[in-house]
């Protein structure tokens, strides 16, 4: 009765582990489109074996271990593409909105300007015309209306990226937070023998949100993984987890920072982040600068050309051409229309700031002479001159016209624009090819599941037909000995 008894053991632990692993299946099977769920493996062992009557008999199996079929170095690439893919796909709705901006289409900035010198050339075919020159003046005041609107727009182009960033940035902090309750939480399970395979697919999940985000880099001990920046700066420590919060400078531009403590925070710049913010940030403080300044120059030297050349001319009265444009800068203070200030040498403000100086069109310099009515008897040097200053490849920096200058400035956002898409697309194709090599090989296959599936269902059944004969062999031998 002894070896029936150690074989009736055996059978109820396989029927059990049967069981057991047709669930674990089972549950393979249910989360098939889970994003991030790692394929889980029953793992057996045999029940140590009994001496019997000089035998050992073994005493049937159990479960040891429910394993998580995982890839390090697949969760690494995922993870270290993440950041370079988000920077990049960061980068598209801001450029897409600059290519906006400086459009090749008709009625840009450099429609302006050409439309500006054409019209200097309309009035040298009638120098005293009332029309033409209120043409030319019209066509100034549009023209400085242009810089005006692109700076404004490049500006707005900014507070739209700050916006993203704020958002962003509310929804980073619930995933630091998570990530250290999920530390606590693995570690308990893991030091009390358990295993934690849903709570460890849900971290790396969420640190590859994090990577995308904020580039991030990690590092595992003892279960707890500790969070960090690509400068080295703590996100995450076992189970603390900081905040990034958003500040305004002295200059009211939204700047991240990262609160390690009560009254401790840290700065943080474009270079010391990566994933989307980096991305974000590095067009708002670096390439829409660098277009204003150049925007900036473009005006500068415009208008510099234009006021040398006018001041050299004569109006209809005879008198000395004045500058025909001016600066209009808005330094803080309580006049709230500051006067307006002649151009000075200093360049930054002054795509926005550009203004006509002349109100009336009697000061139109279209002459060369010096007597009054030199217009008025068809001199027409000075409007020709400044006509002229359209064609000129020498004004800007002695290698360029205005147009030409323009036209690189719309190139460079043409051409980085272009970059981010390509760099973006790429990234994503990589992105897919290494999530489907971490599918074929820690994901769950449907096929391989049923295959398993009809293996416990068999073992099970026959499980149940052991026991079945068991209990009739022991019926027997209880009928023998009455």
């Amino acid at each position: 009765m002894a070896g029936l008894l150690s074989a009736l053991n055996a059978g109820k632990t396989s029927l059990r582990t049967s069981q057991k692993a047709v669930e674990i299946a089972g549950n393979n099977i249910a989360n098939v489109n889970t994003p991030g769920y790692s394929r889980q493996v029953a793992v057996f062992q045999p029940v140590p074996s009994l001496e019997l009557r000089g035998f050992f008999i073994g005493q049937g199996v159990n479960i040891n271990n429910i394993a998580r079929e995982h890839d390090v170095f697949l969760t690494r690439q995922i993870h270290d593409k993440s950041g370079t893919l988000g920077e990049e796909s960061a980068r598209l709705a801001p450029m897409a909105e600059l290519e906006r901006i400086f459009s090749v289409a008709e009625n840009n900035l450099a429609t302006e300007i050409d439309r500006f010198f054409d019209s200097w050339k309309e009035l040298s075919t009638n120098p005293s015309g009332q029309t033409e020159r209120q043409i030319v003046l019209q066509r100034g005041d549009l023209l400085a209306r242009s810089f005006e609107d692109a700076v404004t727009s490049l500006t707005s182009a900014q507070r739209n990226i700050n916006a993203a960033v704020e958002s962003k940035v509310i929804s980073v902090n619930p995933l630091l937070r998570e990530i250290a309750d999920l530390n606590l939480r693995i570690s308990t399970l893991e030091i009390s023998g358990q295993t934690a395979n849903t709570d460890r697919d849900r971290r790396d999940l969420l640190i590859e949100d994090l990577s995308k985000q904020l580039g991030v880099t990690y590092y595992e001990e003892k279960g707890q993984v500790s969070v960090q920046l690509p400068s080295g700066l703590p996100l995450v420590q076992g189970t603390q987890a900081m905040n990034i919060e958003t500040q305004m400078d002295s200059s009211l531009n939204l700047q991240l920072v990262l609160r390690t403590g009560p009254n401790t925070t840290t700065p943080l710049s474009t270079n010391m982040i990566g994933g989307e913010f980096k991305g974000l940030m590095s067009v708002r403080d670096e390439f829409i600068p660098q277009r204003m300044e150049e925007l900036d120059h473009l005006a500068y030297s415009l208008a510099h050309e234009v006021n040398r050349l006018h001041r050299d001319g004569t109006d209809l009265d005879g008198q000395p051409g004045l500058d025909f444009f001016i600066a209009t800068p808005n330094p803080p203070g309580p006049a709230p229309n500051p006067p307006a200030v002649p151009l000075a040498a200093h360049e930054k403000g002054f795509a926005k700031s550009l203004a006509v100086a002349l109100g009336d069109t009697a000061q139109v310099a279209a002459a060369q002479g010096g007597s009054p009515g030199d217009a008025l008897i068809g001199d027409n040097r000075n409007a020709l001159s400044l006509s002229a200053l359209a064609d000129n490849l020498q004004v800007m920096d002695g290698n360029d016209s205005f147009i030409g200058y323009f036209s690189k400035i719309t190139s460079k956002v043409g051409i980085e624009a272009s970059r981010a898409t390509l760099a973006a697309r790429g990234m994503e194709d990589a992105m897919v090819q290494i999530k489907n090599m971490r599918d074929a090989t820690v994901g769950v296959s449907l096929e391989e599941e049923m295959i398993d599936l009809i293996q416990y269902q068999k073992g099970f059944e026959a499980s149940a037909k052991f026991l079945a004969v068991v209990d009739e062999l022991m019926e027997s031998i209880l009928n023998l000995k009455r």
